[in-house]
């Protein structure tokens, strides 16, 4: 089980800080469209390039969820558990939100179709904000995670409300810039599970093992 946790912490950590780096490539790409089209920076062809990309990018995350229900057995926790769940749903519905969001390549951000796949993307944002913190109390009362990691899903979950909801409504840089952050908290959320201590079955030889 060890193995399995640092692995998928592993994946879910590259794939948090390829997340981090598209926001910034984001911010620096040429702007192809007018500030009102839905797609912008992008024209109709290159967002549905990065829709599809951040959509298996939000899938490959995926694994940081099944490394903290791993974790979970070591130190049963029904917050931990119960939010993890809450987590996982959130971003795999954000997944399936970005390539929803290709129909609106062609739309402006207010008309009826941007408006409503903008509106799409509100409930995996508050899935991904409450998760986090129902599985953050768990985290802190199981210490689970040593350090300062311990109160990174409390920090991860209370970033979506304060930090990324006003950011997102905001001009694209700062939205951009929130998400990246975002990201790169998550990414270090894979590599605290890297570091996760080791569980005290498999520290035990195999003659110790077979014995009990």
């Amino acid at each position: 089980m060890d193995s399995r946790i640092r692995r998928y912490g592993l994946v879910g950590a590259v794939a948090s800080a390829f997340g981090a780096l598209g926001a910034v490539a984001i911010i620096a790409w040429d702007r192809q469209v007018p500030a009102d089209r839905f797609s912008y920076p992008f024209d109709a062809g290159w967002f549905t390039f990065w829709q599809v990309v951040f959509a298996v990018q939000h899938v490959a995350m995926l694994p940081l969820f099944g490394g903290l229900l791993l974790l979970e057995r070591r130190r049963p926790s029904r917050a931990l558990r119960v939010g993890t769940w809450i987590g996982l749903a959130g971003m795999a519905l954000l997944a399936v939100n970005e390539l929803v969001a290709i129909a609106a390549r062609d739309a402006l951000v207010d008309d009826s179709t941007g408006s409503f796949v903008g509106t799409l993307y509100t409930l995996p944002m508050v899935l991904l904000g409450i998760g986090p913190l129902v599985a953050g109390i768990g985290v802190v009362r199981t210490r689970l995670l040593d350090g300062s990691a311990r109160w990174l899903l409390l920090g991860l979950g209370g970033y979506v409300f304060a930090v990324m909801f006003p950011a997102v409504f905001g001009p694209m840089v700062a939205g951009r810039l929130a998400i990246g952050a975002w990201m790169l908290g998550y990414a270090w959320l894979g590599l605290a599970l890297r570091q996760s201590p080791v569980s005290p079955a498999s520290s035990l030889s195999p003659s110790m093992t077979t014995t009990a």
